[in-house]
């Protein structure tokens, strides 16, 4: 959100400006409705309303809908323009590939994902026949063919947005790729590249109904980890884009004074639940846990752990304890940096039934003891796996066919 900050009289043109992007993002955020409306919610004149209003239906932002009163009358309601555009979203966090649409009223009309063979020789036009097929399936909105007015493609890296360069890439085939050249030499619209927590942290803050918080944390548990950062209510990127990446945290292990170390990412990535239940096993006190996976390590996995806990197996329980312990390291080190409000994690913890009892609370008793101020709250993303997807869509629209209305009074 834009915050005006005048050092004169706001001239007639800057005015007319201003009040069109607050009625635009106005409607936007609160459906169809009428002129009187939104002259009362904005502190407007009926005039003044009148006037933008037009300009946004000359424009095609916005467009007329007749309906009847209760009275029998005729009135005018306006509403958002849907087939305007839509901007389309991507995640990719291999081997999943997740690609959405969002319309001009910021809602999500389609989600599809698949699974990439990341040994496929041509990953790249796998991505491409992909989006193509979606498009095909997904380009029409009441039977009205709407036009793609940007992607946004979010990855599991540091985006160097000044430099044009990708840091810190857990898929080195990702940095191999030219992705963005690629879809706009295919597609001929603009396309974004951002980080995939970055992504998902836009969207927790603003996607439908927005939080309240100005200074949180977006933490995604995958086979990597990484964090994204609001700071005083707004995106906080770092000099070279790279905030966030706490993945690459150094965690000492052994005795004091031990060169020994390990990243938080090596030590804390949801893969280590099945490691703690491998040593389990082999210190022969697992037994019900290998039995439960047949026998077969390859079915130890965090998913199987997590149902057994779910289901009361003691074992499974104590090492999901375990695991939240270990996450209390590198989230620590996040909590007296940032001193955060929220902290919000998704990713593979999502898998896990019931991970607030069985990891996070371990974590946050852990933290109690190791943090000297109170902690924030914290809870797993209410966007479930599609957060950083529905992000992309949002970026893609406040990028281009909102770019000319930035003001908001709505965070």
């Amino acid at each position: 959100m834009d915050h005006l900050r005048l050092r004169s009289a706001v001239n007639a043109n800057l005015q007319n400006r201003i009040n069109t992007s607050l009625i635009l993002n106005y409607v936007r955020k609160t459906g169809a409705t009428y002129r009187s409306v939104i002259s009362k919610a904005l502190n407007l004149s009926l005039p003044a309303v009148s006037r933008s209003v037009d300009q946004l239906i000359k424009l095609k932002y916005l467009r007329e809908k007749k309906i009847i009163t209760d009275k029998g009358r005729q009135a005018f309601e306006v509403e958002i323009n849907s087939q305007l555009g839509v901007s389309v979203g991507i995640s990719i966090e291999l081997p999943i590939f997740k690609i959405a649409k969002m319309d001009m009223a910021g809602k999500i009309l389609t989600v599809e994902d698949v699974n990439f063979d990341l040994n496929a020789d041509s990953i790249e036009n796998h991505i491409l026949a992909h989006i193509k097929s979606f498009l095909d399936n997904v380009q029409y909105i009441n039977n009205v063919e709407v036009p793609v007015i940007s992607f946004t493609i979010g990855v599991p890296a540091a985006i160097d947005l000044k430099n044009e360069k990708i840091y810190a890439v857990l898929y080195s085939r990702l940095k191999e790729i030219n992705l963005k050249k690629l879809i706009e030499n295919t597609f001929g619209v603009p396309v974004f590249l951002e980080n995939n927590e970055n992504l998902a942290i836009i969207a927790e803050k603003h996607y439908h109904t927005p939080i309240q918080e100005e200074n949180f944390v977006f933490v995604t548990v995958h086979y990597g980890i990484g964090a994204g950062i609001f700071f005083n209510g707004l995106l906080y990127r770092g000099v070279n884009g790279a905030a966030g990446e706490i993945g690459y945290q150094r965690i000492p292990n052994g005795f004091s004074g031990s060169l020994e170390e390990n990243t938080f990412e090596a030590t804390c990535s949801i893969q280590q639940i099945p490691r703690i239940a491998s040593n389990l096993i082999h210190a022969g006190k697992g037994d019900d846990i290998f039995r439960a996976a047949n026998y077969s390590y390859e079915n130890l996995t965090h998913t199987l752990i997590g149902e057994l806990a779910n289901d009361g197996n003691q074992s499974a329980q104590a090492i999901l304890k375990q695991y939240g312990q270990l996450l209390a390291t590198g989230i620590g080190n996040l909590l007296v940096t940032l001193n955060p409000e929220l902290v919000v994690l998704g990713g593979s913890l999502l898998d896990l039934p019931n991970c607030e009892k069985f990891v996070l609370e371990p974590m946050r008793r852990c933290l109690e003891k190791a943090v000297p101020f109170p902690l924030p709250h914290f809870r797993l993303t209410r966007l479930g796996y599609e957060a950083a997807v529905i992000g992309a869509c949002q970026m893609g629209l406040e990028n281009t066919i909102l770019q000319a209305f930035p003001y908001n009074i709505f965070k």
